[in-house]
């Protein structure tokens, strides 16, 4: 192998990970390859034509250095042919452009879940609001009403559209979901931390509490707080083993959650990457899915402040019956968000 050159390398790594049914062999394959032989995006496009032996001692002190680097490609590219998530392989993933521990007592965190960051922090897209609700706010935008008039578009009155606006201001122009100074924001089923932690660096909260029922996912979830939060952050974070909210104490104002959601039966269909290596106990929501947000939307009125927020991810599928339980449960102003792969994605209402 290292009298190939890297440019070689790759194109028999993306093949053999092509024949294994890899969703994406290419960029898998230049991971590994930027793994292992600890380059960087400049450094492999300046060495692609080189031949691994060509770099000692540029970048390799010699060649038993060398040797090894190429054993631990090796090694990593028939586990990926086996499908273990490129992740887990690698040890980490991005999510919102922090760089997170993940292991295979943790769910990778996923690009999709950004969008229940952005909906707490009010960073989403236009086209991520369900068309209906970005109808209303357009109407006040063109018409403009004054005081308390009603004015009637057939179904809502002036005061009621006033309300819609304000909800897609609030989740669209970065007001963040709620603006208090003194925020508490709880976050169910943390598994990694991603959600808490990227929500603790980059929204406006005095508390931050995170719990899941598994010791080995807070373990991980602990060591990304301690790689990712700053002293002053960390004296705002909590992090607690609870069955739901059986350890949880205090009240919140906005309360998130990724719950397992998949159907039982859905789990063992599964591409092998998720069915094999991700822990089960983060996947499945029984027989229907639904049983995590029965638990959330019955019990979160407990937990939350007057007028505090819920944001759950959700299956692509789940967004009405979701949807329904959190209005059965009181909340207002229920709305099912995209991501940006035009899917239904996250569920949010307020009490």
């Amino acid at each position: 192998m290292i009298d190939k050159t890297f440019k070689e390398i790759l194109s028999e790594a993306e093949k053999r990970l092509k024949a294994a049914n890899v969703p994406d062999p290419r960029f898998d394959a230049r991971a590994l390859v930027m793994d292992a032989f600890k380059l960087e995006g400049s450094h492999y496009l300046t060495v692609s034509e080189d031949k691994p032996s060509d770099l000692i001692p540029r970048y390799f002190e010699d060649e038993e250095t060398l040797r090894k680097a190429a054993e631990t490609f090796e090694k990593n590219l028939s586990r990926r042919e086996g499908r273990e998530p490129l992740q887990q392989i690698l040890g980490f993933a991005w999510f919102y452009g922090f760089e997170f521990k993940v292991t295979k007592d943790v769910l990778c965190p996923r690009a999709d879940t950004e969008t229940l960051i952005d909906t707490v922090l009010g960073n989403l897209l236009y086209d991520n609001l369900p068309e209906e609700l970005r109808k209303r706010k357009d109407l006040v935008d063109r018409v403009g009403l004054r005081d308390e008039k009603d004015l009637e578009d057939g179904v809502t009155t002036g005061h009621e559209l006033r309300g819609k606006k304000d909800l897609v201001d609030r989740l669209t122009t970065g007001r963040q979901i709620v603006e208090k100074e003194d925020a508490a924001l709880l976050d169910l089923c943390t598994g990694t931390g991603c959600i808490a932690i990227t929500l603790s660096k980059t929204g406006h909260f005095s508390r931050v509490e995170a719990v899941d029922i598994s010791e080995e996912a807070l373990k991980i979830a602990t060591y990304n707080k301690e790689s990712l939060l700053t002293e002053e952050e960390k004296n705002r974070f909590r992090l607690y083993r609870s069955d739901m909210f059986s350890e949880v104490y205090g009240r919140f104002d906005v309360i998130v959650s990724n719950p397992p959601y998949i159907p039982s039966k859905v789990v063992d269909t599964l591409e092998p990457e998720v069915k094999e290596y991700e822990p089960r106990i983060a996947l499945d929501g029984t027989e229907d899915g639904l049983r995590f947000y029965r638990i959330l939307t019955e019990e979160s009125p407990k937990y939350l402040n007057p007028g505090g927020h819920v944001a759950f991810e959700i299956g692509y599928d789940q967004g009405e019956a979701v949807a329904e339980l959190l209005k059965n449960a009181g909340f207002r102003d229920v709305i099912v968000i995209k991501d940006y792969g035009g899917n239904d994605r996250v569920v949010t209402g307020h009490l």
